[in-house]
């Protein structure tokens, strides 16, 4: 191989490991991002329910005479 075509396939092969991570750091970032949400959609849901059985507590105590 001539050194010119030797010096394109070692770059080639660099720019796709290159790619490969990048792609690979784009996956975990996306991932983190949808489990924040995720975490984010829970605490609001923990909370709505501890409102929603604070709501119902004073009703479950009430006794007509």
């Amino acid at each position: 191989m001539r050194p010119a075509e030797q010096l394109a396939a070692e770059r080639a092969r660099g720019n796709l490991q290159l790619a490969e991570r990048l792609r690979y750091g784009r996956r975990l970032r996306r991932a983190r991002r949808m489990e924040l949400r995720a975490e984010r959609r829970l605490i609001t849901a923990w909370r709505r329910a501890a409102e929603l059985r604070a709501a119902a507590e004073p009703a479950s105590w009430y006794v007509p005479d």
